[in-house]
């Protein structure tokens, strides 16, 4: 009999956040209020309020869901080098965030009770990152010395510091993806052994060209 009701529980929060999920992407998050929402799940509002109690869980509990997403797919990635995985990760992180189309934008906007960086996404990535750091430091990309747990929280913050501004319309999916490529690269290149030097350096030039381009189309468009 347990069994059964914990299963009832599962199907009814599984279609709770795939109702949140239509409404926010096609309405934005003003599109899902719980009343709308308790009428897409098939419940009443008193029953969808014992599961979720208000929109900020539903969209952790979105964001959780992303976290679970994010971690398959580093499972996945083709990518056997450390310092590649590196790069894949973050794109990953961001990827997440971005799809499907009308979500990102609200799981990425900071919570009342959380700071940015500290979410279940980040999280994840935060984990990953310190795993193929240490893997890069091994296989002398990255010097010695490097403290993995401490450039991965660096190089979360400066991926993370740019999704509110893009959650937020201020910046848009394209420039957002370049300014943390960018920084990733100087990240990685601050700690660089000379082996490792001369690709990094190389990346680095390929984001600095790919930035270039996106200010200068940001200033003609704006003549």
């Amino acid at each position: 009999m347990a069994g059964r009701r914990e299963q009832n529980m599962r199907r009814r929060k599984r279609r709770i956040l795939e109702a949140a999920t239509k409404l926010i992407s096609n309405g934005g998050i003003e599109a899902c209020t719980m009343r709308e929402l308790a009428r897409r799940s098939r419940l009443d509002v008193t029953t969808l309020y014992n599961y979720y109690g208000s929109k900020e869980e539903i969209l952790e509990a979105l964001r959780r869901s992303g976290a679970r997403k994010l971690e398959r797919r580093i499972a996945q990635l083709e990518e056997t080098e450390p310092v590649d995985r590196i790069r894949a990760i973050v794109d990953l992180m961001l990827g997440v965030r971005e799809s499907p189309a009308g979500l990102a934008r609200p799981i990425n906007l900071p919570g009342p009770r959380r700071r940015p960086g500290t979410g279940p996404i980040e999280l994840v990535a935060k984990a990953q990152l310190e795993r193929e750091l240490r893997r890069a430091s091994v296989a002398g990309d990255l010097v010695a010395s490097v403290d993995p747990e401490q450039l991965a929280l660096v190089i979360l913050g400066h991926s993370v510091v740019w999704l509110p501004l893009w959650a937020r319309r201020v910046i848009d999916a394209e420039e957002t993806a370049a300014r943390v490529g960018h920084l990733v690269s100087l990240c990685l290149l601050a700690v660089a052994t000379d082996a490792s030097r001369p690709g990094l350096e190389q990346e680095m030039l390929r984001s600095q060209s790919r930035l270039a381009a996106i200010e200068a189309a940001l200033e003609t468009a704006a003549v």
